[in-house]
């Protein structure tokens, strides 16, 4: 009898320790709704450390309000994108960078972030820059880059892991591209252009990469369709004067077509079941950069030019 009752009180025991842990593994993966995006903005004017004027402005987000060892890793992962190219150009630049320096005058960034899509599961920003190496008055190009982030663990998603990149998907991109007739002239849907294209894609062009870096990058709107683009950063030696030079290709893309591509990624079971949770907060004190603000005078100088 006494046998009898152990076994039954380790059973129930058993019962309500694997319950304990059901519940747990389901409220995680309820994901998190109670969260915060704050942004907040980096700023430097004229501070005298270089040989040359800096002017620098960087808008990036700070998440609050996830449990876990992830929400570092999450911060680091938003605000490094966000620094990327002032990193690259400015603050820890390579032998070639350090070189060209000595002919900057003036070295200016201004990156603003959007936080368009933040679920339970997932967040998706998108960077925007306008960035002068040597001189914001006559070198200045604009490109953009995109962190998609699971919450829960801190991974962050690249374009290949959740779209099959082959001729299919080229060719629907190459499609919405000239249909949109943005880039008239530059992007048509034939198998040259496409092979190119892929080819920047899967990082296959080693003598491109000689001169650019290649950015694939994706954003989720808030209506859960996709921007999808790439950016072909210039290297030093190709960096280019004479006119502002946008560095990104990309079109807005309505997630249904897209279905066709996707891979067996655990994404897309995070972005099925996603709605759209969480709070961003603005930035209190938005500074406007000087030199590749909106208002900023090098604009009306450039279209004097033209």
């Amino acid at each position: 009898m006494m046998r009898k009752k152990q076994t039954k009180i380790m059973v129930i025991v058993l019962s309500v320790l694997l319950g304990l842990g059901g519940c747990g593994s389901f409220g995680a993966s309820k994901g998190y709704k109670d969260y915060t995006v704050k942004k907040e903005q980096y700023v430097a004017e004229y501070t005298e450390q270089y040989d040359y004027w800096d002017v620098v402005t960087v808008e990036y987000p700070i998440l609050s309000g996830i449990d876990g060892e992830q929400t570092e890793a999450i911060n680091k992962t938003l605000y490094d994108m966000a620094m990327e190219k002032v990193n690259y150009w400015h603050l820890t630049p390579n032998e070639e960078v350090k070189a060209l320096q000595e002919e900057y005058s003036i070295y200016s960034s201004d990156v603003h972030c959007n936080v368009g899509f933040h679920s339970q599961y997932l967040l998706s920003v998108g960077f925007q820059e306008a960035y002068a190496p040597v001189s914001p008055v006559y070198y200045v190009h604009m490109t953009q880059r995109c962190a998609n982030i699971n919450l829960m663990t801190g991974e962050q998603y690249q374009l290949a892991d959740i779209f099959k990149i082959d001729d299919s998907f080229m060719e629907l991109w190459c499609k919405q591209l000239e249909a949109d007739g943005n880039y008239d002239g530059v992007i048509t849907n034939d198998e040259d252009v496409r092979e190119t294209f892929a080819a920047w894609f899967l990082g296959e062009d080693k003598e491109a990469e000689e001169s650019y870096i290649f950015t694939p990058f994706f954003y989720i709107d808030e209506n859960k369709d996709f921007v999808i683009g790439i950016s072909y950063d210039p290297k030093v030696n190709k960096i280019a004067g004479n006119v502002p030079k946008d560095n990104s290709f990309f079109g807005h893309f309505a997630a249904a077509d897209l279905e066709p591509l996707r891979t067996e990624s655990e994404f897309w079971e995070l972005y099925d079941k996603s709605e759209n949770t969480g709070e961003v907060v603005e930035c209190e004190e938005l500074r406007e950069n000087i030199w590749l603000g909106d208002n900023a005078s090098v604009w009306d100088y450039w279209k004097e030019r033209q």
